[in-house]
């Protein structure tokens, strides 16, 4: 029950982040209603393999976009940035995030991490996790050697 009401929470916070997001950049207010199985999931080919995204708003390969999306038990990445910040908020499972797979910290349903435009980061996922994400531009994955 407490996981139901947390849930309820952050999808709540979500939905007013999205619409005060689009109402910044002067987009048309249009309600939008997925139920959870109405969602496309899709493989997220810049990703590793079965790391899964189901967009709700814009398109992860070309710009702006909001997606849900699903990392398997045992996923990891290694150091790497992104061209704009990303946002996030795990729903479900663990999310660890650090500056080297050595240094991650654990991110559980709740929590917010920003990852800011172009900062090395390694994250992995040891049980799966189920995220909300949003970029103001699309989604890249560059290694960092």
């Amino acid at each position: 029950m407490k996981t139901i009401r947390m849930a309820t929470l952050i999808a709540v916070a979500l939905v007013a982040t999205l619409s005060l997001t689009h109402a910044a950049r002067g987009e048309e207010h249009k309600s939008v209603a997925i139920a959870a199985d109405g969602l496309k999931w899709v493989e997220m080919s810049a990703k590793a393999p079965d790391v899964k995204a189901a967009t709700v708003s814009g398109d992860y390969t070309t710009g702006p976009w909001a997606a849900f999306i699903k990392f398997p038990a045992g996923s990891k990445s290694g150091v790497h940035t992104h061209s704009s910040d990303l946002k996030i908020v795990v729903i479900s499972g663990t999310f660890r995030y650090g500056a080297t797979p050595d240094t991650e910290k654990s991110y559980g349903a709740g929590s917010y991490v920003l990852i800011p435009a172009n900062l090395p980061h390694s994250n992995s996922q040891p049980e799966g996790a189920l995220l909300y994400a949003e970029q103001s531009d699309k989604f890249d994955n560059k290694p960092v050697n």
